[in-house]
């Protein structure tokens, strides 16, 4: 992969094909030296620009790919973007440039087989759709950022109301524990209350106590359980909000 792009560096030839800066180039496939186009993609990474051309290629495109040589490869397909004949196509991407000054940069090689590469000298027509197609590259990957924020938001979701129904559980067994030791405060009160023998009226409170206890301990955690239900409402609304603005 390194004496790809080193080679884009050293040996390739660039000239400016349009405003965003697609360049004609020259690069390794293996040992095979062979023509394509570049463009450098800002404030995006390698992965994402990356997952951004492989859903636009095998989901927009239903192309079928395979990893060779360093690229994502789609042989002998049809692919609209480009023209109308099948193509073999190949792309890659890295990260290039140091510390603040990093980009991702995308070499994009489309070829009518046998590693015949199109250029501007041997097919002006398909050439300028692959200029296009980079052009346009930085509406593919939002729109990307987009299917995976999605994404993300329905799965915080589904694990926010698996942990509500959780957490609704555990408040219906301590609301049950504390109906049940609230009974158990009043049978004992009344109990203490009705008996005259001394050491049964001392054990009887000291169930009492016990019970009391208890009781705060219960009511303290389904305090606890309540918070955590009102946060954990609190995101399913904000969640559920911003995917209804991803989706509409």
């Amino acid at each position: 992969m390194k004496k790809v792009f080193a080679l884009v560096f050293l040996a390739s030839v660039f000239c400016s094909l349009s405003a965003q800066k697609v360049n004609e180039t020259v690069v390794l496939y293996g040992k095979e030296q062979i023509k394509g186009f570049t463009i450098n993609i800002y404030d995006n990474s390698p992965e994402i620009v990356e997952g951004a051309l492989v859903d636009k290629f095998e989901t927009q495109y239903k192309l079928k790919g395979s990893k060779k040589k360093g690229y994502h490869v789609y042989e002998n397909q049809s692919c609209d973007a480009f023209g109308d004949a099948r193509y073999d196509i190949y792309f890659t991407t890295a990260e290039i440039g140091k510390k603040k000054d990093k980009t991702t940069q995308v070499i994009l090689v489309v070829s009518t087989g046998n590693l015949n590469c199109v250029t501007f000298s041997n097919d002006p027509r398909t050439s300028r759709n692959i200029v296009y197609f980079l052009e346009n590259l930085n509406k593919d990957i939002d729109g990307y950022k987009i299917k995976l924020r999605i994404e993300e938001l329905r799965n915080n979701l589904n694990s926010l109301n698996k942990e509500r129904q959780s957490l609704l559980k555990e408040q219906a067994k301590l609301q049950e524990k504390r109906n049940t030791t609230n009974e158990e405060i009043k049978r004992l009160t009344a109990q203490i209350e009705q008996t005259t023998n001394l050491d049964e009226k001392q054990s009887l409170e000291k169930n009492l106590q016990s019970s009391e206890k208890s009781l705060i301990s219960l009511n303290e955690k389904l305090y606890k359980i309540n918070v955590k239900l009102e946060n954990n409402q609190k995101n399913i609304d904000s969640t559920e909000k911003e995917l209804n603005s991803l989706t509409k």
